[in-house]
């Protein structure tokens, strides 16, 4: 009897982009200051665009639909979206300056001929300047149905775990309220929130968002069974964190991977295995693209 290999009807990414800034000099050179100058900026766009399209040859199809984070504002995207080989993949952007101290923002490309834009809106948390959580609702071509998407890039562990997690909750608390509104008015809909949530998926913050199951979860068990060399999309000193989720709603059928492209990782030497292969180490460029891996979302409908 012949298997049927069932295709990803849909694809969705999710990258934090690790301060993907726009060029701070006209000229290029070659000191160790942590100074993004348009050589380096151009290394680090191509690897994105690289990664994003090396995706085509893993899955047969280029995502839909890209959730970033890490990203300083408009002209940024432009530049990876139309001066690259995506530029014929007709991805659209979605964008706005967040309050962030660090001025840096959430993203959404789509690709306009996949996914039609309906409505979106970007959620202030408004008791400290931190980043929006981006709200979509768009038509998918493939799925023939809408979905929403929520992009969230939450509060960091700065001042230690126990203390910053408040600021996490609060974020939870935004995540979960739109949610619940979306469901309110269709039990039914299809949601997907994704992003880097500072988290653990078993972390309080994660766990009260109890409207969606949390893909990450199950595929951070289900490594760690395997003893997988690469278990999380973050590595700190030599442990690997499964900061970047993918949370969905019952009515969605799929399941996650963790990206890690060869391009993407380098040996770590001091804890051994690999670990992501990022933009600068300290003040000195190494020329990566992002202290995170990107995940990938397959539905399959």
């Amino acid at each position: 009897m012949e298997t049927t290999v069932r295709i990803a009807t849909l694809l969705i990414m999710f990258w934090n982009l690790e301060n993907f800034f726009y060029p701070q000099k006209d000229v290029d050179f070659s000191s160790g200051e942590k100074v993004v100058t348009w050589k380096r900026f151009r290394a680090k766009r191509d690897l994105i665009s690289k990664t994003i399209i090396a995706i085509k040859d893993k899955e047969g199809a280029y995502p839909s639909v890209i959730g970033v984070c890490e990203v300083e504002n408009l002209k940024t995207l432009r530049n990876l979206v139309y001066d690259t080989p995506l530029s014929r993949l007709g991805y659209r952007i979605l964008h706005k300056d967040s309050p962030d101290n660090r001025g840096i923002d959430v993203a959404l490309l789509y690709r306009d001929d996949r996914m039609i834009l309906l409505e979106y809106s970007f959620f202030e948390i408004k008791s400290f300047k931190t980043r929006d959580i981006l709200y979509a609702k768009m038509l998918s071509v493939e799925l023939k149905d809408t979905v929403h998407f929520l992009v969230n890039h939450w509060p960091s562990k700065l001042g230690g775990e126990k203390k910053s997690l408040p600021r996490r909750m609060e974020a939870a608390n935004l995540l979960r309220h739109i949610v619940d509104s979306v469901q309110t008015v269709n039990p039914d809909a299809r949601i997907i929130a994704t992003g880097d949530f500072n988290d653990s998926p078993s972390s309080p913050s994660l766990q009260s968002i109890t409207s969606l199951e949390n893909l990450s979860l199950r595929l951070k068990d289900s490594l760690k069974k395997a003893k997988a060399p690469i278990t999380g999309t973050h590595r700190y000193k030599g442990r690997w964190e499964m900061l970047d989720q993918f949370l969905v709603s019952k009515t969605i059928n799929g399941n996650i991977q963790i990206l890690s492209f060869d391009h993407l990782l380098q040996q770590d030497k001091k804890y051994l295995g690999y670990k992501t292969k990022r933009t600068f180490i300290g003040p000195r460029f190494n020329g990566g693209a992002s202290d995170h891996l990107p995940i990938l979302l397959k539905i399959i409908d």
